[in-house]
């Protein structure tokens, strides 16, 4: 199989997202293209593997377009680190290239209408690994740490780049939502 670029990637993506309006079907056409990439080595660098020492995860932008639609992100996961329950507010599809990363799935009991409060209870959980792959909704609930003793890195793309969304972060226990932006790296 011939290489596999970012720019064939994103190339690829933008005709999905002209010819589909329903979001299932927009992630189900895209996930075997982000399983492509995340298994062809060619586009991949050693800085992928970076990981903020305060986040403890490392978002490098891949691309993004000038109205911040559409953002692809190799995201790199510090043992034992990640981002509790969390929403992003658009579609995503995430393939694992490296190491291992483990998901809880959520669902809202609350309807959403306390701002501030959030009522959370776990629902599912898998381990993320190369070869595989997730699609989230945009209402979607979900953590994530690298349960690994290796970094992790894993392919994400986004309908929108999430710092441009107003996704929020969730504490479980305390049943707090707060806003969630998280730092990209240079």
């Amino acid at each position: 199989m011939n290489a596999y670029s970012v720019e064939e990637y994103v190339r690829d993506i933008r005709a999905v997202v002209a010819e589909e309006t329903d979001i299932t079907a927009i992630t189900d056409r895209i996930k075997p293209l982000a399983l492509r990439l995340a298994s062809d080595p060619s586009w991949f660098e050693n800085k992928f593997r970076h990981t903020d020492p305060e986040q403890g995860v490392g978002l490098h932008l891949l691309h993004e377009e000038e109205n911040h639609d559409l953002a692809v992100f190799a995201i790199a996961w510090a043992p034992g680190r990640g981002v509790d329950a969390h929403n992003h507010k658009t579609w995503a599809v995430v393939s694992g290239i490296e190491g291992q990363e483990h998901e809880t799935n959520y669902k809202r009991l609350d309807d959403g209408s306390r701002p501030g409060f959030a009522d959370l209870v776990a629902t599912k959980q898998e381990t993320l690994y190369p070869g595989s792959a997730v699609c989230c909704l945009p209402e979607d609930i979900h953590s994530v740490v690298n349960n690994g003793d290796q970094v992790a890195v894993s392919l994400h793309t986004y309908g929108r780049h999430l710092n441009y969304t107003g996704r929020s972060t969730f504490n479980v226990e305390a049943k707090t939502e707060t806003p969630l932006i998280l730092k990209i790296e240079e």
